[in-house]
């Protein structure tokens, strides 16, 4: 009786590690199942875009377990053109939502160009599974996409996050693009110069519009003026800032303003 006990808690053991934890290979091979071997970790679709499975690359797919829904993985899988660009790439971003223990597809939504980048360069995406329980019944998921300039004088950079629900057995974006982080200048090379740094946290609301919750936004900034003084020494001077605000849904997405949109 003990023996049996110990195997089936060692079997529970190991379901529990599969249910947290995702293979990108796998799940590639197994979603496309045409592609073929190309480059070191890289496979080719019969649509001729190139998905990278390294896990070293900006453009890696990659997965995550959604701890909301365990039995449900989030992948989020660059399809890159093959065709060479001066100054970034061009590519779709496919976001797939997989039983986690056979890999079936039960939602995927296509977003084309999204990996594209130019000299603002995109440097990195990452799934966000924090809890947003945008009603009561619907938890959204977030995408982050990381941007980064390439110019040494007129530095910019950005952290973008999106949401998407699952509604209707498809996968929706209500959420279209928020920078929680932002941060620019444009200075001499040596010392003179202005500098903006923006930092963004949400907060799921109380108060609702259209059956969504709102969500509360709250802003700290940072304006650096850095000059010569007058012993000859760079220096700098802070300007501190602080916002809030809320994005209130329309019955389609949230409500982003200008002012608080990401680069692309």
């Amino acid at each position: 009786m003990r023996l049996l006990i110990s195997g089936i808690l060692l079997l529970s053991s190991q379901g529990l590690n599969a249910a947290t934890r995702c293979d990108i290979s796998a799940i590639v091979q197994h979603v496309w199942p045409d592609a073929k071997p190309a480059a070191e970790g890289t496979m080719i679709t019969p649509a001729n875009q190139v998905i990278d499975i390294t896990g070293n690359s900006p453009q890696s797919a990659i997965c995550r377990v959604w701890p909301a829904q365990p039995e449900l993985t989030l992948a989020a899988v660059p399809l890159m053109s093959q065709e060479k660009i001066d100054y970034g790439h061009n590519g779709d971003l496919e976001l797939l939502v997989l039983n986690s223990v056979t890999l079936e597809v039960k939602q995927r939504l296509l977003l084309p160009e999204r990996m594209s980048d130019d000299a603002i360069r995109i440097t990195g995406i990452a799934l966000d599974t924090a809890r947003w329980k945008v009603a009561p019944n619907q938890t959204a998921f977030g995408l982050h996409i990381t941007r980064s300039g390439s110019s040494r004088v007129n530095p910019i950079g950005e952290d973008a996050l999106s949401l998407y629900v699952i509604e209707n057995n498809q996968l929706r974006l209500v959420l279209a693009g928020i920078a929680l982080t932002a941060n620019s200048g444009e200075w001499d090379g040596n010392c003179a110069g202005e500098f903006n740094d923006i930092k963004r946290t949400l907060a799921i609301g109380s108060s609702s519009h259209k059956g969504y919750a709102d969500i509360r936004v709250s802003e700290k900034s940072v304006a650096s003026t850095a000059f010569i003084d007058a012993k000859g020494e760079c220096t700098a001077k802070d300007t501190l800032g602080k916002a809030t605000g809320t994005l209130h849904y329309d019955g389609k997405q949230y409500t982003v303003p200008q002012t608080l949109a990401p680069l692309e």
